[in-house]
């Protein structure tokens, strides 16, 4: 385990590479960046992994009551020591994955040497198809638990369960007012199809692809979709 300094924080973590990778796109590319008038907006980070996103949202939004919801063991041991010897406050932490319901369901995580775990998901291979899996077990919760009031933000990574989780929360979707979800283009979703049910639910959609607007129909790969509740 190693740690270190980013802004006011200590971070612990485990792989190097993936830290600095994730660091490099939440806090130098400003991937999650979003602007509210809310002092104390209420965030939902799903796909914590071990709180980067967390940490940068209390950096521009001190006052943020946000709910980090993280599946894999590990991550969520070291979600919990990030945001504990950081002392932050009114952040709640979620051991479960998202779903389209309640319950328990094989999870995918990277059984090499690297124990790249921010790619952990319910698709064997990872998103790429081309990690080395081991089998766990892990607890499962819709989306639509977490949206009984309104939210200013949603953080979605969830590595492949993108499409299936949101159309479950269909009903519960009015209560957000912005969402960027990280799209993971797996065999079982697609992004027009996503597309355009978000823009049936009322969200205005811009599709980014390093840092550019985009074309949907011109997509290729992972993507990042802005979606504005009109």
């Amino acid at each position: 385990m190693f740690s270190t300094h980013l802004g006011p924080y200590t971070i612990s973590y485990q792989n190097g590479e993936e830290y600095h990778r994730i660091k490099s796109e939440v806090w130098s590319q400003g991937a999650y960046y979003f602007e509210t008038n809310n002092r104390e907006p209420r965030i939902i980070d799903a796909g914590a992994h071990i709180g980067l996103a967390t940490l940068y949202f209390k950096k521009i939004y001190p006052q943020a009551h946000i709910t980090a919801i993280e599946p894999h063991p590990l991550n969520f041991s070291l979600l919990e020591e990030n945001i504990s010897q950081n002392h932050l406050q009114n952040v709640t932490l979620v051991q479960s994955a998202l779903a389209a319901q309640v319950g328990r369901q094989t999870f995918f995580t990277d059984s090499s040497d690297e124990q790249w775990h921010s790619t952990a998901s319910f698709t064997y291979g990872a998103w790429t198809g081309s990690q080395k899996s081991q089998e766990i077990t892990v607890p499962t919760l819709p989306l639509s638990n977490f949206l009984t009031d309104p939210v200013d933000f949603v953080k979605l990574d969830i590595e492949g369960a993108e499409q299936e989780v949101l159309t479950a929360a269909a009903s519960h979707l009015h209560q957000i007012k912005k969402m960027i979800i990280e799209f993971h283009p797996v065999a079982h979703q697609f992004l027009p199809k996503l597309i355009e049910f978000l823009k049936a639910h009322r969200f205005e959609v811009i599709v980014w692809k390093e840092s550019k607007s985009i074309d949907p129909k011109k997509s290729k790969g992972l993507v990042l979709i802005e979606c504005t509740q009109r």
